[in-house]
């Protein structure tokens, strides 16, 4: 009976493998045409010639991953498979998370906790550098045909690789291979900025500073982080925080405060601006008034610009004044009073307090020192009430409201037996968040 089993599982691994082959010679054939024909020297005039060329690279290119997405389910991917053999199935921690990786011959297949297709890695390409071979032969499409005729279709086919390139980028920094992934992400920015395309991709460009740094080129992050500020592409301030980060590691204290300095100025709501600063002045011996200078002056210029209270709560908040930060919080939403953060943040800056109370009080075997922390505890947290709730009903954005709702829906339930009234609050919270 074995014998026949074994027998069988051989016919079937001949099965797959036989199909997976001749899906292989078939698109290598088709390379191979395609490339006769660019050889061929009337043929090679014409820009259709190159183009069904890079066509030839790109679908040999497609060919592992055919008929796969993310987000499709496992056991629908291996449906689609049917005719490719899982070789094994094992579970691997990765920065990311833990996936449940199949692995066939071709290719590692990342699950996650829910079974939804994550990411793939592509183990077996049909051939090499097939998206930078099919990019050559765009080019040569291009200078073919001097007159544009088939311009739109050789940008399409552009707009495709470079999307793989950036799917692939994604996947390898899911894996965890941020140098591969930068590579990738160069690539990227090469199927834009061309002669054919002309075109930047900020995203990109900031993708690669990022990745980069995480792979320990500093140079390389620095170039990249040069050029967002360059194109005017900032994430929010982040570019200007991470800059200086590499300016740190590579000991240029002075790059460091010049670029945190005119981050601050453009950004003073980023919290890793502010961070950054606060730990320049405090390594430097300089006086962090400076900071105080700096948002003073601009809460003159803009007096009723709320963002500039809470920045200047979050420098204190920093600093260890709490008391100091919440009066800043709750003025940022007074002055600007459709400015939610300020008073979201004072509800969290209670909150955060609470949760280190708690961790006290977990600590602490003296039964009287345990209950005068409890209730402090207790205290704290009902401190967060008001300002979560007056967070909750001046945003219309469902997220803020969100976020409000689970902290309250948590404090409700914490003293849902004090009153009626806090049963009712925790009873329309879990609605809301039910919804």
């Amino acid at each position: 009976m074995k014998k026949v089993l074994l027998a069988m599982a051989l016919v079937l691994s001949v099965t797959f493998v036989s199909a997976q082959s001749k899906a292989v010679t078939d698109a290598l054939k088709a390379i191979d045409k395609a490339v006769e024909a660019s050889q061929n020297p009337k043929r090679a005039t014409r820009p259709a010639t190159w183009i069904n060329l890079a066509k030839a690279y790109i679908s040999a290119y497609e060919l592992p991953s055919k008929g796969i997405e993310p987000g499709f389910d496992q056991m629908l991917l291996k449906t689609i498979l049917k005719d490719q053999q899982v070789l094994s199935s094992a579970q691997k921690t990765l920065p990311q998370g833990t996936f449940t990786v199949d692995t066939y011959s071709d290719k590692d297949l990342y699950y996650n906790d829910f079974g939804q297709l994550v990411f793939l890695i592509v183990t077996k390409p049909v051939g090499e550098n097939l998206l930078g071979k099919a990019q050559e032969a765009l080019f040569k499409a291009a200078e073919v045909d001097p007159k544009g005729s088939k311009l739109k279709d050789i940008q399409a086919l552009f707009e495709q690789i470079h999307n793989y390139n950036y799917e692939d980028a994604a996947s390898y920094y899911n894996l965890g291979d941020y140098e591969k992934a930068t590579a990738i992400f160069e690539e990227c920015l090469g199927n834009y900025n061309n002669k054919v395309m002309q075109k930047i991709d900020t995203m990109v460009i900031y993708n690669t500073a990022l990745l980069s740094s995480m792979s320990g080129d500093n140079a390389k992050a620095e170039k990249y982080y040069k050029e967002c500020l360059d194109y005017g592409y900032y994430s929010d301030g982040n570019v200007f925080s991470n800059l200086a980060e590499v300016y740190r590691l590579n000991a240029d204290t002075l790059s460091q405060k010049r670029t945190l300095e005119a981050g601050f100025e453009q950004f003073p709501h980023n919290q890793g601006i502010l961070v950054g600063l606060i730990n320049l002045y405090t390594s430097t011996k300089e006086d962090p008034q400076k900071l105080f200078d700096i948002i003073h002056t601009a809460q003159e210029n803009e007096p009723t610009n709320g963002s500039l209270y809470y920045a200047e709560g979050n420098v204190y908040k920093e600093l260890g004044n709490f008391e100091k930060a919440i009066e800043l919080y709750n003025k940022s939403t007074e002055i600007q009073p459709d400015y939610v953060y300020g008073v979201l943040s004072v509800g969290v800056l209670y909150y955060e307090q609470a949760m280190d109370i708690a961790e006290k009080a977990d600590s602490e075997y003296d039964q009287v020192k345990y209950d005068a922390l409890v209730e402090e505890f207790n205290q704290t947290l009902e401190n967060a009430i008001p300002s979560f709730e007056k967070a909750f009903s001046i945003s219309d954005n469902i997220e803020i409201q969100k976020n409000a709702a689970e902290f309250l829906k948590f404090i409700y339930f914490r003293f849902r037996d004090k009153s009626p009234e806090y049963m009712a609050a925790y009873e329309k919270y879990n609605a809301f968040l039910a919804e």
